[in-house]
Parts: C-alpha cells; structure tokens; sequence
C-alpha cells in the first residue's frame, strides 16, 4: 500500500467526510433527471415507509440508527422495485410500463445510500447476542404491516399481493436454512437473514428458468403465474431481510453485509433485465427512423 494515502487513513477528517458526500449529493442533484425517478411517489414514498421500523426500533433501544438503516437500504429498494414490476403486471398494464424507470431507481437508491450513509456511521459492529425471536419477529410483523397499508391504499388489486405458492416457497427456503445450520450455526435472526436472502437468489432462477421454458414454446398461459410467482418470493424475501436489518441482525463483517446487498442487487437485477428489459439504444434509434 501506498504510503501517501496513510494520513487520510490515520485522521479521517470530519470536514472532509462531510464535503466529499456533499460533492457528490451535488453532482447526482443537480441533475435533473435523477431528481425526476428517485422522488417519484412510486418510489420515494414507500421507499421511507419501510424505513420507519428500523429507524423506530433502534431508537427504543437507544442505539445509534446508521447501521440498521444501512442494513435496510437495499433490501427496502428490492421490495419497492419488486411492487412497481408486480403493479402493471396484476392490473395488465402495458409492457412498456414494466420497463419503467420505478422499477430499477429503487434499488439505485437503496445502493446510493446505504454506500452514503457509511460516510457518517460509527465504527461496524455485529452484536447478534443483543437480538432475540421476539425483537425480529417484532420488526418483521411492523415491516409487513406498514407496506401492506402503503399496499392496500395504492394498489387496486392488493389481494393479488398474496401468493400462496410464494408464501410457500419462502418457507421452504427459510426451513432449509434451519435445517442446514449444523455448520454454520448462526443464531435464529442470522438464519432469517440468510433465509430472506436465499429466497431472493431463487426467485431469479425461478423466474428466468420457468419465463425462457414457456417462452421456447410459446407458453403464454405459463409465463403469468411462474412470474408473479417468483416477484412475490422477491418481494417476500426482501421483507424478510427488511426486517432483520431492522432488528439489528448483521453479519460479522462489513464486507459480508456489502456482500450480501451485491447478492440481492444481482437476483433483482437478473430477473428485471432478463425478463423486462427496457429497449435498447439500438431499438430507439430504430423506432425513431435513426440510422442505426
């Protein structure tokens, strides 16, 4: 390593954290168009709802709230991203509106801050003996809660949000973590995690595997219920990593918790982009009589 770069290492001036992020708040902000998708009601609103638990229950425990909302932010921007990809596909909506920039600023912006707000955090620390059942069993039932009502006042089929075989899949997921813990053996909040986790990376494969099957042979009544299938394992695996974030469940390392949000950013990004892509440049040149 560079030894030019220890007196930045060794005093970390506060000044110069804050006037970094600033620089780079200014430079995103004064664009216009990020302003445009990231304040999006669609997006923003929900976004700060499912924020609220982590926030409320570190405060009650009278913990400093960075490091719950970190662990919050990308998997708040898969459950936003995931709503927004499931909404046009339950009222049948166009897929035009699929591709939509709701459905990827979410998760750029769970990215945005979660990398941000490190700037500004206390040094990590991972206390899984400080989180018990009833604390994440607690913060997953406000999670649940709170995005349901945001649900059910901006949703007009927010019944179609409840998927049996989704449930069930997830629950599946989440009783292999149990049953696999022999090695690893984590504590009951390190396993939901892990099962939140486990039921995004699935939902991927699931929905890539079964959407290309149907497609190959034109299989159109397949590709409906295989897709709302694994958006709702997406959306309720997410929940669940929501909720642990929320009650101070981390890995033991930063790297790993940066490890994990990379793990959910790839299923989200796999199924939105494999299965509703946004057109090409090549497309819009073509669509606007430009040569190609």
């Amino acid at each position: 390593m560079s030894s030019a770069t220890l007196p930045l290492q060794e005093y970390k001036w506060p000044a110069f954290k804050v006037l970094s992020v600033l620089f780079l708040a200014f430079l995103f902000l004064s664009d216009g168009s990020w302003l445009e998708v990231i304040f999006d009601e669609r997006v923003i609103q929900p976004f700060i709802l499912l924020l609220i638990t982590p926030a409320l229950f570190v405060a009650i425990r009278k913990e400093n709230p960075a490091w719950a909302i970190i662990a919050s932010c990308v998997p708040a921007g898969v459950v936003v991203g995931a709503f927004n990809l499931l909404e046009p596909l339950l009222d049948g909506t166009t897929a035009g509106s699929i591709a939509s920039p709701r459905v990827y600023s979410p998760i750029a912006l769970g990215l945005v801050l979660s990398y941000s707000l490190r700037v500004f955090a206390p040094a990590y620390e991972s206390r899984p003996h400080t989180t018990g059942v009833s604390a994440f069993w607690t913060c997953l039932i406000s999670t649940i809660a709170i995005f349901a009502a945001f649900i059910l006042l901006n949703s007009a089929g927010a019944e179609l949000y409840i998927n049996p075989r989704g449930v069930a899949f997830t629950l599946a997921v989440i009783a292999c973590c149990f049953a696999f813990n022999d090695k690893a053996r984590l504590t009951f909040g390190g396993v939901m995690a892990r099962g939140g986790l486990f039921a995004c990376l699935l939902a991927a494969v699931y929905a890539v595997t079964l959407y290309t099957a149907s497609a190959a042979v034109d299989d159109f009544k397949g590709i409906g219920p295989a897709l709302a299938e694994s958006c709702s394992l997406l959306l309720y695996g997410a929940l669940v990593a929501v909720a642990a974030g929320a009650s101070g469940i981390r890995p033991a390392l930063d790297r790993e918790l940066l490890t994990r949000d990379w793990h959910l950013t790839e299923a989200y990004v796999f199924i939105t982009l494999i299965v509703f892509p946004p057109q090409t440049l090549r497309e819009l040149l073509s669509a606007s009589g430009a040569p190609v």
